[in-house]
């Protein structure tokens, strides 16, 4: 699947949803493909408590649940399916899944297409200092 195809599929997967005066979701997509090949779906879940997740932290739950903790690419869109990078919540949720994760590839602008590796966007580690 070519970045394009992944930033539709992410598109295709928006579906804002109000759960309440101050929930929703499917405001933001993800689509990641894990080492293993397989492309994986999520979207957000914001709750007034806090204790919702963003759409990739959703989309790399899916992939754990399928044995996979490798990202190779990820696309995420907001609202209008315009591309945007990870939160700082979800970059070092990433990198703890797998060191691997580093080498990830995030699609960051559609024309022209534009991506950045985690390792990029994580360039000094907490756990990296003594």
């Amino acid at each position: 699947m070519t970045y394009r195809e992944m930033l539709e599929l992410a598109r295709a997967t928006l579906h804002p949803v109000s759960l309440g005066k101050f929930d929703s979701s499917g405001v933001v997509a993800a689509v990641l493909e894990g080492k293993n090949g397989k492309y994986y779906k999520g979207v957000n879940i914001d709750l007034a408590c806090g204790l919702g997740f963003c759409a990739e932290r959703s989309a790399a739950a899916a992939m754990v649940t399928d044995g996979e903790r490798t990202v190779r690419r990820f696309v995420c869109v907001d609202e209008q399916g315009k591309p945007l990078p990870p939160c700082g919540a979800c970059r070092e949720f990433l990198l703890q899944l797998s060191p691997e994760n580093d080498r990830a590839e995030f699609l960051l602008e559609e024309d022209p297409l534009k991506t950045v590796t985690l390792g990029e966007l994580m360039p000094s580690r907490w756990y990296t200092f003594k």
